[in-house]
C-alpha cells in the first residue's frame, strides 16, 4: 500500500483512519491526481471486520465539499455582517499571536480561551491544544460538560474507568442503554448481529423503537430522562430477590452484604420510599413486570453487558444515572469479566510531559506515564465543577460561559465547535460572544459560529491530517493505528500544524522547535517506543496492550480502599449522594405539572441519523439525500387525533421559544412524546431546550429534555 499523500496521475490506495466520528475506523483511501475517488473499509479489521458507514463513504465529498473555507479570512465589516477579506497564513498567525500577547499583558494568562469541540477528536489533537494552552498559561474549555464525561468521572468514582469493551463475542445478552449504534457506531452492527446470531440476546432500553430495536429480543420504551428509576428498581428487584453476586460483592466492593445497599434501595432514601418497579412504572411508563423481567435476565446470565451511551445524558441527573448503572454491573459481578464490560488500556502510555504542566504547574511531577488524558493535577481558578475538569482537563462548559458573560476573556480560540448550533439557547450564545474581544474560529467552514469570529482559519478534514489515533467509541482494542494525510485541499491545514504555527507566533520556539509533525508524536509517544516511522510501516495497528480479564483479584479496583465503590467515597466527601437517589429531570410532568397544562409533552432530541455528527456533513450531498431536512416525530395515532399529516408544517414549542418543523408521525414513538433531532441550524431544538439547570456535580445543563407542545399552523401561518 502506498503510505503518503501526493499529486501523481496514479492511482494509490493508502491506509488511513476515518474521523467522520469518534469510532476511528480504520479505512483505505483511493487517490488520483490530488483528489480523494474512494474511501472503503479495511478488510478483516479486528474492530469493523472491513465495514464503514455512510460517513465514512462519503469521505471524497467531505474532502472536496465546494462550500468548504480554503484559506484564512479576517472580518472587515461588523460581526455577523459576513464581510471578508482573504489574508495570508503569516498574516493571519501574527495577528492572533499579538491578539493573545495584548492579552496576556492586560488580563493574564486567563483571559486567553481555548475551546474544543468534538470534530478534532480527543486523541493527539487535544494534546497538542493543550500544549499551546498550558504554555500560554491557561486550559482547555468546553467539550466535556455536553458529552461521555458526565459518565466517565462517574465510572471513574466507582471503580476506577470505564469498561468501554463489551465482550460481544462472548456475551449471552446484551443491553443498549441509551445506545443507539446504528447511529454511532454502525460497524459494531456487524459483532453484535454476529453475538445474537449464536444466540445471545438483545436487549433496548430506547423512548424510540427502531433500528437495533427493532430486531432486538426486549424493548423498552421509558419516558425520557427516567432512566434513573428503571435501574433503581432493577436493583431493588435483584435485592429483594437474592440474585446479587455476594462473593464479588463482599471480596471487591466497600459495602459487603449490601447493607446499605439493601437499607436505600428498600426506602432508606432521599425519598423515603422503596425504588420498587411499581413506583419506577408510574414514572418511567415502562410496566414494573418488564423491568423486573430485565433485572432477573440479567442477574442470572453470567455473561452479560450493559452498553452505555449519549441517551442517558443532557439531564441533571445523569451522574446518579450513571452510579446506579456502575452499580447494577458491580452488583451481579458482571465488570470485568469474560462476555461482560471489560476494562481495557485506552491509550499507548504517553508522556505526562508533553503537554507542559511545567508551565502552569512549575512544581509538577508525574507519578508516571499518562493513560487517556493528560489531566492537570489542580483545579483551575475559574472552574466551579472540580470533579469535572479532573475526568478529562477541560474547564466546564457554564464556566467558560460564564467567563464570556463577565467580560473577562480577551481573547477567545474555538477550534472545531459550532456553538451556536450544539449549545442550548443560540441566543444566550451570541450574547457571550459579544462580549469575548477577539474571537478566532479554526473550522472546516464558515459556520454559524465562524460567522461571529473576527479570524476564521481553515481546518484540514481528516483526510489531510497525519496522526496517531488511539481514540474509539466502541470495541476498545488496544491497537494505535495512523492517520495519514492523503490529499491537500486549498490552504486548509491540520488543527495541529495551526497550534505548532501559533505557538511558534508567540515565542514558545523552544517548545515548539519545527513544524515537523513526526517530532511530537515520537515526543507524546516515548515511553512506548512507537514511532510515527513505525506507524507509517504499521499503519493498520500497533498492539500497545493485552486484552486482560478479572484484573481485580490482583490489582483490586483504582478507586478509592482499592474497591469498588458501591458506597461513593469521592462524592460523599464532596458532600453529595454516595447512593444514588432518585432525581427528576429539571422539566418533567411531575417535576412542574402546572407548567405541564401549557406544556404537556415530553420533548427531547438526539442523532439527526446515522449520516450525521452533530451539525456536521449536512453540506454533503451524498448524506443529505439520506435526510434532506429536519422533522419531528410524534406518535401516528396520537397525531391523527391532533389531525396532524404527515409532512405538515407545525409549531415546536417550549416555556423558552419555538421553531417550525415538518412534522413526521410515526409508530417508533409513543403518545405524548416528540422528538426532535439536535444539530440542524434551520429548525434547532436548542432554541427549546434548557440551558440554565445544572447537574450540580458534572455541570451538564438539561438540555436534551424538557416540556413542550405541537400545534398545527393555519392557512394564514398562525398557530390554530
Amino acid at each position: 500500500m502506498a503510505q503518503t499523500a501526493g499529486t501523481s496521475t496514479e492511482k494509490r490506495t493508502i491506509d488511513s483512519v476515518c474521523g467522520g466520528c469518534h469510532n476511528s475506523c480504520p479505512i483505505l483511501v483511493e487517490v488520483k491526481d490530488g483528489r480523494v475517488l474512494r474511501v472503503s473499509g479495511q478488510p478483516g479489521d479486528p474492530r469493523t471486520g472491513g465495514a464503514i458507514c455512510s460517513k465514512g463513504q462519503a469521505g471524497p465529498q467531505i474532502a472536496h465539499d465546494p462550500r468548504r473555507l480554503l484559506y484564512p479570512v479576517r472580518r472587515v465589516g461588523e460581526r455577523g455582517a459576513g464581510q471578508w477579506e482573504r489574508v495570508s497564513w503569516d498574516e493571519a498567525i501574527s495577528e492572533l499571536a499579538a491578539k493573545i500577547k495584548e492579552a496576556l499583558a492586560e488580563g493574564g494568562p486567563r483571559s486567553v480561551a481555548f475551546m474544543r469541540g468534538q470534530a478534532p477528536g480527543w486523541g493527539f489533537t487535544y494534546d497538542m491544544t493543550q500544549r499551546l494552552a498550558h504554555c500560554v498559561g491557561t486550559e482547555v474549555g468546553m467539550g466535556a460538560s455536553e458529552c461521555f464525561v458526565p459518565r466517565a468521572i462517574m465510572e471513574g468514582m466507582t471503580y476506577g474507568g470505564m469498561p468501554s469493551h463489551c465482550d460481544y463475542e462472548n456475551a449471552d445478552l446484551l443491553i443498549f442503554w441509551g445506545k443507539q449504534p446504528a447511529f454511532s457506531v454502525a460497524p459494531s452492527l456487524r459483532k453484535i448481529y454476529d453475538a445474537h446470531d449464536r444466540g445471545a440476546r438483545l436487549v433496548c432500553v430506547d423512548p424510540l423503537h427502531f433500528h437495533l430495536a427493532a430486531t432486538a429480543d426486549v424493548v423498552l420504551q421509558p419516558e425520557p430522562g427516567t432512566d434513573l428509576a428503571v435501574m433503581l428498581a432493577m436493583i431493588h428487584t435483584i435485592i429483594e430477590k437474592g440474585l446479587w453476586d455476594s462473593a464479588f460483592v463482599d471480596a471487591y466492593t466497600n459495602d459487603p452484604g449490601l447493607k446499605r445497599l439493601a437499607v436505600h434501595v428498600r426506602g432508606g432514601n432521599a425519598q423515603g420510599i422503596p425504588y420498587t418497579p411499581e413506583w419506577a412504572e408510574g414514572i418511567s411508563g415502562v410496566p414494573a413486570k418488564d423491568i423486573e423481567a430485565l433485572a432477573v435476565e440479567y442477574a442470572t446470565t453470567p455473561r452479560a453487558g450493559i452498553v452505555s451511551g449519549h441517551g442517558l445524558e443532557g439531564r441533571v441527573n445523569v451522574t446518579q444515572t450513571t452510579r446506579a448503572l456502575c452499580i447494577l454491573r458491580i452488583i451481579t459481578g458482571h465488570l470485568d469479566r469474560v462476555g461482560c464490560d471489560v476494562f481495557t488500556p485506552k491509550s499507548p502510555d504517553r508522556d505526562p510531559r508533553f503537554t507542559l504542566m511545567d508551565h502552569v504547574l512549575p512544581d509538577f511531577e508525574p507519578a508516571g506515564p499518562t493513560k487517556m488524558f493528560h489531566v492537570p493535577p489542580y483545579n483551575p481558578p475559574d472552574s466551579r465543577w472540580p470533579l469535572l475538569f479532573g475526568g478529562q482537563g477541560l474547564m466546564p462548559t457554564p464556566d467558560m460561559y460564564r467567563l464570556m458573560e463577565e467580560g473577562k476573556l480577551k481573547v477567545a480560540v474555538f477550534q472545531g465547535a459550532n456553538i451556536m448550533v450544539t449549545q442550548p439557547q443560540p441566543d444566550v450564545t451570541r450574547a457571550a460572544m459579544a462580549k469575548v474581544g477577539y474571537i478566532c474560529v479554526i473550522d472546516p467552514y464558515l459556520c454559524e459560529t465562524a460567522e461571529l469570529a473576527d479570524l476564521v482559519l481553515p481546518a484540514a478534514t481528516y483526510l489531510e491530517r497525519t496522526e496517531p489515533e488511539w481514540f474509539k467509541s466502541d470495541v476498545w482494542l488496544p491497537i494505535l493505528t495512523f492517520r495519514q494525510k492523503c490529499v491537500q485541499v486549498g490552504e486548509a491545514l491540520p488543527d495541529t500544524q495551526i497550534m505548532i504555527k501559533l505557538g511558534r507566533a508567540l515565542g514558545f520556539e523552544e517548545e515548539f522547535p519545527t513544524e515537523d509533525i513526526d517530532y511530537y508524536i515520537n515526543e507524546d509517544l516515548k515511553p512506548t517506543g512507537i514511532t510515527a516511522e513505525a506507524l507509517r510501516k504499521q499503519p493498520r495497528g500497533i498492539p500497545f496492550a493485552t486484552i486482560e480479564y478479572e484484573k481485580f483479584k490482583k490489582n483490586g479496583f483504582r478507586a478509592p480502599g482499592g474497591k469498588a465503590n458501591i458506597w461513593s467515597e469521592v462524592l460523599e466527601a464532596n458532600g453529595f449522594d454516595p447512593l444514588p437517589n432518585w432525581i427528576e429531570p429539571s422539566e418533567s410532568p411531575r417535576a412542574q405539572p402546572e407548567l405541564a397544562k401549557e406544556y404537556p409533552c415530553v420533548l427531547f432530541t438526539g442523532r439527526s441519523g446515522p449520516m450525521y455528527v452533530h451539525e456536521q456533513r449536512r453540506t454533503i450531498p451524498w448524506l443529505r439525500e439520506m435526510q434532506p431536512e429536519p422533522y419531528v416525530w410524534l406518535n401516528s395515532a396520537w397525531a391523527r387525533e391532533l389531525g396532524i399529516e404527515d409532512g405538515e408544517l407545525v409549531e415546536v414549542s417550549s416555556p423558552r421559544g419555538k421553531i417550525r418543523i415538518k412534522a413526521e408521525p410515526t409508530t417508533i414513538i409513543k403518545p405524548g412524546l416528540l422528538y426532535v433531532p439536535g444539530g440542524w441550524a434551520d429548525a434547532n431544538y436548542n432554541y427549546l431546550g434548557i440551558d440554565k439547570d445544572l447537574d450540580p456535580i458534572s455541570s451538564q445543563a438539561n438540555y436534551t429534555m424538557c416540556l413542550g407542545r405541537i400545534d398545527k399552523i393555519s392557512g394564514k401561518g398562525e398557530v390554530e
